[in-house]
């Protein structure tokens, strides 16, 4: 059997096995898929290539023919066309695949990968002058550029990056690519980039034969994970070149020693990649600049190899490329015709056709707090004028300015970016919220009943409210207590999206040693794929950083048993559980203190928030106000009611509490203003108390008492 038939036959049978960074190198991988030693691409071509043919078995045998032709067109290719100087320009789109964590990556990083691969088809990186002398005189031009796609498939404007929000994120597979729709692989290269692929993969994708069928226009393109795209942000340079590996193989060519994914394996020497002048070799996970597995020196340099010196393509897998670049096999041709590259917008100057800017944190600010606005526009900005009423700097050139308000208010904000092809404008109306210090001393307690809306009074703040997805809401369906609280309508929302709800500000700063926090909630499962998430944090610095202080994952989230497939509205107080955070040490007594609750909907249902309580436990044994001359209890203790006897000697606002022995309060009786004198106040217990210790609390307008009660 000649080199071709057997490099063919190899593709298509495959035994699906693949080079893992565990295989080779031990368990080197980490919860976030950060890999130790980032030198080693992964790659599971082989692997992927079997999953889909197991998918589609009839696909196989076409597969094998379209290989057989497309190496004869690269043999005719090599024969009449080597010489061939045409620039391939590759339009390109990046679709990132994320649920809001480190790999939702930057546009900078995507446009560090396109650099990488300009410069690793181009023979421009900087070491490629550094390749060893044997194979200096072959280094391979490919004469490949890709650019970023400024056309989207139904002509409107785009920066290339289609960033898709899906749990599919950490699938990496066909799931994946159909939640992140693929464009019209005759028009674009597809990239995926994701948080996981499985088995320590850093990207795959297919030889065009593979996916020449009808069915490859749904998955022919490349997956790549977020930390190997490009060598800044959560990629570095050693991890940059793994994207070139994987084009290289969208554009047929195969690991230097043949069509599998083990290399230094001693039978691999009889494999060959269809490159005459890459030498046979067993493959290579290391720098080995003197290595000769196959009888002559080895090019441990080359991108198709797991080295990490990985500097050069050779000229014959540069003939290879361009070979299958030129061939209708899975529409390679089109991609780079004059009508594609028109309608992809490649060739055109930047045009601004996106005006829009994003702020570092929750605009909600507290007076002398700053906000960094970042400009998100495109394409090719090169001016940008800024507007910010109440700022400082009231108006800034810069592309990411860092303001600072010092005065209160609701302000407006507006950018113009601005290039050599025109302009646009965007304001966003009292996008900035500063208030002057707290807005709530202790005790505080909310039990949502005077609220409209979470941004009554501009207060408690939906922080990522959008017409598209279903936000915290005040209801009157349920209530912990009284008639309203607030919810998200989770089983109607977006899977994997997250709602924040932020609070006012409290000054904690009168307390000695700990505050307490505690509210109800009431959710429910929608079926056993529910996983929903309920996360509470707290700052001391009025939003500008956050701390997680309870974490409730669906094991432990719903407050009822079993599935409820329909909308979940708790029906009872028995359907409500507490939540009590007693870790509020004294780093956060500060006068910023603030609230955010955050729920992650995954194919759950609603979640209720109510009567959320903000107190210090230590005012407990606070002493006698002044003008209370008597605050008794009878009968005490008591059963099903009691009779408080108050005399004041002047009148003022009063408010009583009934709280449990842990500074909770349950019931709240009376708020509003007590005359002068002595005089009586029946209070019916609520029946569900249970036995124990309690206490009666008076807060009036000089201070606070309290008296202790034994319920029976």
């Amino acid at each position: 059997m000649n080199k071709t038939l057997l490099l063919i036959t190899s593709i298509l049978f495959i035994n699906g096995s693949i080079f893992s960074q565990e295989s080779l190198h031990g368990h080197h991988h980490h919860d976030d898929f950060e890999f130790v030693d980032p030198g080693h691409m992964t790659c599971g071509k082989e692997e992927f290539t079997e999953r889909l043919f197991k998918m589609y078995p009839e696909e196989r045998q076409l597969a094998i023919e379209a290989a057989k032709k497309l190496e004869e067109e690269t043999k005719v290719y090599a024969e009449s066309k080597d010489t061939d100087d045409e620039v391939i320009i590759i339009p390109v789109v990046f679709h990132v695949v994320h649920v809001g964590g480190q790999e939702n990556i930057s546009d900078e990083q995507i446009q560090s990968a396109i650099d990488v691969l300009n410069e690793d088809f181009n023979a421009a990186n900087s070491d490629v002058g550094q390749v060893v002398d044997e194979f200096a005189d072959i280094v391979g031009d490919a004469e490949m550029e890709f650019r970023l796609a400024k056309i989207d498939p139904d002509g409107n404007c785009t920066n290339g990056i289609d960033r898709v929000f899906s749990e599919y994120t950490d699938e990496g597979f066909n799931n994946m690519k159909e939640a992140a729709e693929i464009w019209d692989r005759s028009s674009y290269l597809n990239i995926w980039s994701c948080r996981q692929i499985g088995e320590g993969t850093a990207g795959y994708t297919f030889i065009p034969s593979t996916v020449n069928g009808p069915f490859g226009v749904l998955y022919d393109g490349i997956v790549i994970l977020h930390n190997y795209v490009g060598r800044i942000g959560t990629s570095n340079a050693t991890r940059s070149h793994a994207l070139s590996h994987e084009v290289g193989h969208w554009a047929n060519l195969e690991h230097p020693w043949g069509v599998t994914n083990n290399p230094g394996i001693a039978s691999n020497c009889n494999d060959d990649d269809g490159v005459a002048d890459t030498p046979n070799t067993i493959g290579w996970t290391n720098c080995d600049l003197d290595g000769s597995t196959c009888g002559s020196l080895d090019n441990v340099e080359n991108f198709m190899d797991y080295s990490y010196c990985y500097k050069m393509f050779t000229q014959g897998q540069r003939t290879r490329m361009r070979a299958a670049m030129n061939s209708s096999i899975a529409q390679r041709n089109q991609l780079y015709t004059s009508q594609n590259l028109a309608e992809t917008g490649v060739l055109n100057p930047d045009e601004i056709c996106f005006a829009e800017f994003e702020t570092d944190r929750d605009p909600k600010i507290c007076l002398g707090q700053e906000i960094v606005f970042d400009d998100i526009s495109f394409n090719g900005v090169e001016e940008w004028s800024w507007i910010f009423e109440g700022g400082t700097p009231s108006t800034s050139d810069e592309e990411s300015p860092t303001v600072v308000y010092n005065s209160t208010g609701t302000f407006n904000v507006s950018l113009t970016v601005t290039n050599a092809q025109g302009e646009l404008s965007i304001t966003k109306e009292n996008l900035v919220n500063v208030i002057e210090g707290p807005q709530y001393v202790l005790p505080y307690e909310e039990g949502f009943e005077s609220f409209d809306d979470v941004e009554d009074g501009n207060e408690w703040v939906d922080v990522n409210q959008d017409d598209s997805n279903i936000s915290w809401k005040i209801t009157e369906n349920a209530a912990y207590s009284g008639s309203q609280s607030v919810y998200v309508r989770g089983r109607n929302n977006t899977d994997y999206q997250t709602e924040i709800l932020e609070s006012p500000t409290y000054d904690l700063t009168d307390i000695e040693d700990n505050a307490v926090l505690s509210f109800y909630y009431a959710h429910a499962r929608r079926n056993s794929a529910s996983d929903d998430l309920f996360r509470v944090r707290i700052s001391r610095n009025c939003g500008e950083s956050w701390n997680v202080r309870e974490t409730r994952e669906i094991d432990e989230l719903p407050t009822v048993s079993g599935s409820t497939s329909s909308q979940f509205v708790p029906d009872s107080q028995d359907e409500w559980e507490e939540i009590i955070i007693d870790n509020i040490s004294s780093i956060f007594l500060t006068d910023q203190f603030r609230i955010r609750f955050e729920f992650t909907s995954v194919n759950g249902n609603n979640i209720y928030v109510d009567n959320i309580n903000i107190f210090d436990p230590n005012t407990l044994s606070t002493e006698e106000i002044s003008a209370l001359k008597d605050l008794s209890i009878y009968p005490n203790p008591a059963k099903e009611s009691l009779r408080l006897n108050i005399d004041l000697t002047k009148p003022q606002k009063v408010r009583i509490d009934l709280l449990d022995a842990s500074g909770r309060i349950v019931q709240s009786p009376f708020f509003g203003i007590m005359a002068s004198g002595s005089q009586n106040l029946d209070i019916s217990l609520d029946n569900t108390l249970a036995a124990g210790m309690y206490y009666i609390r008076l807060t009036g307008d000089e201070g606070i008492s309290t008296r202790k009660l034994i319920i029976q």
